[in-house]
């Protein structure tokens, strides 16, 4: 983006990323000129460079605007401001572990269930050692409507299902420490484009043992998607150093 105009096109991408994550539909240029208090004029104009650049499109059938893969990663790398775990909500994740069965699997399927529950995606747990994946929520995915096409919908529950396509994305990051986004065709399935994959590594010894993470539409809350799975891999990290001594 140029830097005279830097501001003001950032201002309408992250209007047209949050809009579209809320309703699902695109973003007229009607509403974002009463947001920001310029005329529908001047925002189509700056809709149209965002287009140019790549950072949002036009359904044929509409005169609003979605964002782009490009335009998603963009709002998350610079606009984004992530919102913190909430202190209730954290104290009940570990009140839920201290509950939870004391074996490796009973924990990593417990942990694969409070992100899918916290984030109302699918949630996996991946350990790296035996390559096991645990998911679950997949009936998550019938409720946006991104995939309300059903020979869509059956590929992607069918990939869950057999988890062979979810463990081939999730090595490509299988020894990083950090968190890991995959949005759209970087998922490399087809059938998968319309989804997002993120994904943190948890640690055992100081040594990173497998990822946790959500499977979800593009147009997810990555604001609370994100410090959600952090804090859960955190979590995950320390309640296994417990279990190891």
């Amino acid at each position: 983006m140029q830097t005279d105009s830097k501001k003001r096109h950032e201002e309408v991408l992250a209007i047209v990323v949050k809009r579209y994550v809320e309703t699902a539909e695109p973003v007229g240029s009607r509403y974002v000129s009463r947001i920001l208090g310029l005329s529908s004029a001047t925002i189509r104009n700056v809709m149209a460079d965002l287009e140019d650049m790549g950072f949002i499109t036009h359904p044929h059938t509409s005169a609003g605007r979605m964002p782009t893969d490009k335009g998603y990663k963009y709002y998350i790398g610079s606009l984004m401001q992530v919102r913190s775990m909430n202190d209730q909500v954290a104290q009940s994740v570990r009140d839920e572990y201290g509950h939870a069965m004391r074996s490796l699997e009973g924990i990593l399927v417990m942990t694969s269930h409070m992100v899918s529950h916290l984030t109302n995606y699918v949630g996996l747990t991946l350990f790296n050692e035996f390559d096991r994946l645990y998911l679950d929520g997949a009936s998550h995915i019938i409720e946006h409507p991104e995939f309300k096409d059903f020979n869509k919908l059956y590929a992607i529950l069918r990939s869950l299902e057999e988890k062979r396509d979810i463990l081939s994305l999730l090595h490509c990051d299988i020894d990083k420490d950090g968190l890991a986004i995959h949005i759209g065709k970087d998922n490399r399935f087809n059938y998968l484009n319309e989804c997002s994959v993120v994904t943190q590594g948890y640690k055992v010894k100081g040594k990173v043992s497998g990822r946790v993470g959500v499977i979800g539409p593009k147009r997810m809350a990555y604001e609370k998607v994100i410090p959600t799975v952090k804090f859960l891999a955190e979590t995950l990290s320390g309640i296994l150093e417990d279990l190891d001594r």
